[in-house]
């Protein structure tokens, strides 16, 4: 039976969509792998107390060759990085997050799965532009980046305004100290990852966070990976030989 080019070429397109479909649904990172981090410079708000002045907000970065669409936030105040580092580090998805591999991450040992969940949940707010939480309103990203930094840091950081001093402690209400409760949340985070960087002090980086988008451009080529399947087994359903009753009764 000869089959045409174009049926060949058609074939071959079906095969590789419908296919390759599991793969496009995959993570960006593959947890605990080591990923190349950019930071390029770039802040949308600064923080202001007695140590100066401090980008905050979320920052420009170029992730393993791509640049962050979400852009990254940063949970660390005691460490520094200039326009233009590069730095390695291990990713970690807010939802493995669990007793026995919390201490991997930067400030594991020292504030637990409940200070993650703490800091998550002001992530959250960060990358979502939310500026309410609970009876808290008019919330800024500074506010929210110096919220995060006061969990992270042991003693806390100086300068927190009125807003930012009642996000720590509502968070902070909200766990409780309850690991349970804490696991729970950070299990729901799927588009979250913890980017941990791989050097150590004195010239260690910052750990990041980064939102991976959900939806968008891998929705539309989901979309139109299944026409794709669908239209293709259409078109051989229309192509299969019809048996007619007149030829079934002469035979």
């Amino acid at each position: 039976m000869r089959i045409s080019a174009r049926k060949m070429l058609g074939v071959a397109g079906v095969a590789l969509l419908c296919f390759g479909l599991p793969s496009r649904g995959q993570n960006l990172y593959s947890s605990p792998a080591i990923n190349s981090v950019t930071f390029t410079g770039s802040e949308t708000t600064i923080f202001s107390n007695q140590d100066g002045s401090v980008g905050a907000g979320t920052y420009g970065a170029v992730i393993n060759g791509t640049a962050s669409s979400s852009g990254i936030i940063c949970d660390d105040y005691n460490d520094e990085i200039t326009a233009g580092e590069q730095w390695s580090a291990h990713a970690y998805q807010a939802t493995s997050l669990a007793s026995g591999n919390i201490s991997n991450t930067l400030f594991g040992s020292t504030v637990g799965l409940t200070g993650y969940a703490e800091v998550a949940t002001l992530v959250s707010m960060m990358f979502s532009g939310g500026k309410t939480y609970g009876s808290i309103t008019g919330v800024t990203q500074a506010e929210l980046s110096s919220a995060i930094w006061d969990i992270t840091t042991a003693g806390g950081i100086k300068g927190l305004d009125t807003n930012a001093t009642k996000l720590v402690a509502a968070v902070k209400t909200a766990f409780s100290g309850n690991t349970s409760a804490a696991t729970a949340y950070l299990a729901t985070l799927t588009n979250l990852w913890i980017l941990t960087p791989t050097a150590s002090e004195p010239n260690r980086p910052q750990e990041m966070w980064v939102a991976v988008p959900e939806g968008g451009s891998e929705l539309m080529y989901l979309l139109l990976a299944g026409a794709f399947c669908f239209g293709a087994m259409f078109f051989r359903h229309r192509n299969q030989p019809v048996r007619s009753e007149s030829s079934d009764l002469l035979s």
